[in-house]
């Protein structure tokens, strides 16, 4: 009874830690411990203890994402709590005891049966992004737009599962794939370095009866990244969860937890996001690690095509795109603009820049709007407005809040006299740093449209009144253009 209740109780607190496998191996030899013969209203070993961990063994089950399981278990669970209900109405137990007994036993009915429900919601949100994948498998020929309704709508029904099970690396592993094919790097980088976070929780948990379920038995305990990072100060306006970012020592630790088919996903993110550091950093460590003799195999093959590709591109963005500054400070912009069209191309499948940036297939991130902007730059330098207006709505396309990429569409149209347009880009520019400026806790907002590096709440006062100034001068051009028509 007492090995019985350990391993009941440790199950509990392995659940806690999100060691879900852990958890379920534990309330098997729980289960196992327990007495056929025990005493009927027994709160260690009887019925009643039995239904209990036959409910929290279904519990880890799902947390992990194994649901076949966890529908057998809660199943387990409800029948063996209605079979015990029965002895224990039999049974000479006190009326204490007995009382004792079937509030567990009522209580384990209560949470099997919500449990069900919420493998219930699993299956309904896995059968609804399976139909989306097989249409779109179908659908070849869809528009961008379609697709990415698609797209969205497959992201939600990943959320939906994810919510019942967290502990599932294939739910992680498909949104990570979801959340690259809408280009939606930030997004990416944060679950992943939060799902490390999460892992790292388990840090020196699995020992002794539990080494064999160790995911990765070779990986040191994490010096630099830290459990609760993310969960520290939730409410910190200044801080919000959902856009930290971990330092590179950290995301070196990260890398070592995260599963092998997020990786290639997640230095990509790490790069289209500009955070160069951390992915040259995370690129090291799991080389030095898939290469260490001792280490080899430990995790399953993992072919490192993807970390040599992924290196040289980060070699390339980097350089081409620090010439591209260079060009563009020495007053060459001509060159400067090709430079950085070239980093364009890095992540695409052609090698020439077409020169109408709206035709182009961005990969997205804060590094192509960064650069679709600085073409923009160059293109006024050359006074060739039109173009640089393609590049700016190129720019915004991928984050459509980018105040520079907006300022400068709306002097474009200016000098263009698209006066009207002009106004719109002057009066919208305007009224985000007016918002941002009245309303201050809303500045980092974590929704998809917040450009979170060039955010209204930075714009200068010298800034802003330069931009009010223009859109009187854009107003005054479209009524001096209305009474001249």
């Amino acid at each position: 009874e007492t090995l019985a209740a350990l391993y009941g109780n440790r199950a509990a607190a392995l659940m806690m830690t999100g060691a879900y496998e852990g958890a379920s191996a534990d309330c098997h030899r729980a289960l196992q411990c327990t007495e056929a013969n025990a005493t009927t209203g027994s709160l260690e070993s009887g019925p009643a203890f039995r239904s209990k961990i036959l409910c929290r063994m279904a519990r880890a089950l799902l947390k992990a994402g194994n649901i076949w399981e966890a529908d057998k278990a809660f199943d387990s669970a409800i029948g063996s709590a209605k079979e015990a209900l029965q002895l224990v109405a039999q049974s000479n137990a006190g009326a204490e005891e007995t009382r004792a007994a079937e509030k567990i036993l009522n209580q384990s009915i209560t949470d099997a049966t919500l449990g069900l429900s919420d493998v219930k919601r699993y299956r309904d949100a896995l059968d609804g992004a399976t139909k989306i994948t097989a249409d779109n498998a179908n659908n070849k020929g869809m528009s961008v737009a379609a697709d990415r309704r698609n797209s969205v709508q497959l992201l939600m029904f990943i959320n939906s599962a994810l919510m019942v099970s967290p502990g599932s690396m294939e739910l992680h592993e498909r949104r990570v794939n979801a959340l690259a094919s809408l280009k939606r790097w930030a997004e990416l980088g944060n679950h992943c370095e939060r799902l490390a976070a999460e892992i790292v929780k388990t840090d020196g948990i699995f020992t002794d009866d539990l080494a064999p379920l160790n995911p990765f038995p070779d990986i040191k305990a994490a010096t630099s990244l830290k459990p609760d990072f993310f969960e520290r100060n939730p409410d910190n306006a200044a801080d919000p969860v959902a856009l930290r970012i971990l330092s590179p020592k950290a995301v070196c630790d990260a890398v070592m937890r995260l599963p092998n088919g997020i990786l290639p996903l997640y230095l990509r993110s790490l790069r289209l996001e500009e955070r160069y550091t951390e992915a040259a950093k995370a690129g090291a460590s799991i080389e030095m690690h898939v290469n260490n003799s001792k280490h080899r195999g430990t995790r399953g093959i993992v072919p490192l095509a993807w970390l040599s590709n992924e290196r040289d591109k980060l070699r390339r963005t980097m350089s081409w795109k620090e010439r591209g500054d260079t060009l563009f400070r020495n007053g060459d912009y001509e060159r400067a603009a090709t430079k950085y069209a070239a980093c364009l191309t890095i992540d695409g499948d052609v090698s020439q820049y077409n020169q109408n940036a709206l035709e182009n297939d961005d990969a997205g991130g804060r590094l192509h709007a960064v650069l679709h902007c600085n073409r923009a730059a160059c293109l006024m330098a050359l006074k060739r407005y039109r173009e640089a207006v393609k590049e700016c709505t190129a720019s915004l396309r991928i984050h459509t809040h980018y105040m520079k990429a907006m300022l400068r569409r709306g002097r474009c149209f200016a000098r263009i006299r698209q006066y009207e347009e002009a106004v719109a880009e002057y009066e919208r520019y305007i009224r985000f740093v007016d918002e941002a400026r009245s309303s201050p806790q809303n500045v980092n907002s974590a929704n998809n449209a917040a450009c979170t590096f060039d955010r209204p709440i930075d714009i200068t006062d010298a800034e802003y009144l330069k931009a009010k100034q223009e859109l009187a001068d854009a107003r005054k051009s479209t009524d001096a253009a209305a009474n001249n028509a």
